[in-house]
């Protein structure tokens, strides 16, 4: 694993970024190669080490650059300081999704917002590695940051120990309100002051942590936010969501896609997903979520032949494929199969094992 201490500037006015990394590798190396935004000026900070520029690197919708460091001696410690702009312009033209790389943009700052991923090449990217982090920023008056973890200081610095497949930073003027219980801090973070709003997301999320760690393991993270983006979203983050400001007032999500996404902590952002053997975790927290409430409001067979009607109406002869093939959603096809058909493998399984062997199951593959 590696280590990020970061300390960050953003400028949105100007699309602005300066940040200095410090960067610590768990064993000494020779020499580490990354990536980062071609957009940003390099730096090497550290003494005893060369910067080599080793060629163009595209990553999605996002130009970098591939740079090499080549240590004197084997060290496990180098600092960089790179500045400068990222501006993709959000399309809100594309359908909702989850993942590093949204349909809105693949990083922006912009006076908007900002919305940085590991997609964005915003910090160094080493292949292969999972990073914890600490981030310091210096943000415009009213302006607070989101990232996974915890915060120390009211939204300018963020700390996360446990392994992560990528660093999100999220900022924009908004009104933070919070609420305290047995799991995990309750966090939401709205673009217009709305206490009543905040207070029901507040108590769903107590609600549906409790739960799920009754009924899973131990919730991973710190807190747990609501975060409302200004495009429309239903992006789902370790320790955080992010949707879009209708999304998140229509009065069926906090029942629905809401408890989806903070399950999505456990099955995911939690335990992540091999995905050269198959993306299980839609399925998995589908059943455990979206299912497993109308179950509890009598509702689960109406729900299950739902979800065989899509497959029936969508997956023709040929459009079909193994589990094992499916990395997310892309369409009506990919739905059905990789989110239904793993819900109903899932319940056959429920039904042929029982209740109790089914949850120890599920309880000892989370721990």
């Amino acid at each position: 694993m590696i280590d990020h201490d970061l300390q960050v500037n953003l400028t949105p006015a100007s699309g602005g970024i300066e940040v200095e990394d410090k960067i610590q590798l768990a064993e000494p190396a020779d020499s580490i190669i990354f990536v980062l935004h071609a957009g940003l000026e390099l730096t090497l900070v550290s003494e005893g080490a060369q910067l080599e520029h080793l060629g163009h690197h595209t990553s999605g919708a996002v130009s970098g650059q591939l740079y090499r460091v080549l240590f004197h001696k084997p060290q496990t410690e180098v600092k960089l300081r790179y500045a400068g702009r990222i501006q993709h312009p959000r399309d809100t033209s594309g359908q909702n999704g989850s993942g590093s790389q949204p349909a809105g943009t693949p990083g922006d700052i912009s006076e908007q917002g900002v919305f940085l991923s590991a997609a964005s090449l915003w910090y160094p990217r080493i292949p292969k590695h999972l990073v914890s982090f600490s981030l310091r920023l210096t943000l415009p008056a009213e302006w607070l940051a989101v990232s996974q973890g915890v915060s120390s200081d009211e939204g300018t610095k963020w700390q996360e120990d446990s392994p992560q497949e990528e660093i999100y930073l999220i900022a924009a003027p908004f009104h933070r309100y919070k609420a305290h219980f047995p799991t995990a801090e309750a966090q939401v973070y709205l673009r217009s002051s709305d206490p009543e709003l905040a207070e029901r997301y507040l108590q769903a999320t107590g609600h549906y942590l409790g739960l799920y760690q009754r009924l899973i393991g131990p919730y991973p993270y710190g807190k747990f936010a609501l975060v409302e983006n200004d495009w429309e979203s239903g992006y789902g983050m370790p320790s955080f969501t992010l949707l879009g400001p209708r999304v998140l007032r229509f009065p069926f999500i906090l029942n629905s896609s809401y408890p989806h996404e903070i399950l999505h902590n456990w099955w995911g952002n939690g335990v992540y997903v091999d995905y050269r053997s198959g993306n299980w975790s839609e399925g998995l927290t589908t059943y455990l979520a979206d299912h497993l409430l109308k179950e509890q409001q009598g509702e689960g067979a109406a729900y299950r032949r739902d979800t065989l009607q899509r497959y029936a109406d969508f997956v023709h002869s040929g459009d079909d494929f193994p589990l094992t093939e499916f990395q997310g959603r892309h369409g009506e096809v990919s739905q059905a199969v990789g989110y239904g058909k793993t819900l109903m493998i899932l319940h056959m399984l429920r039904i042929k094992l029982g209740d109790a062997i089914f949850l120890a199951g599920v309880r000892r593959f989370y721990h």
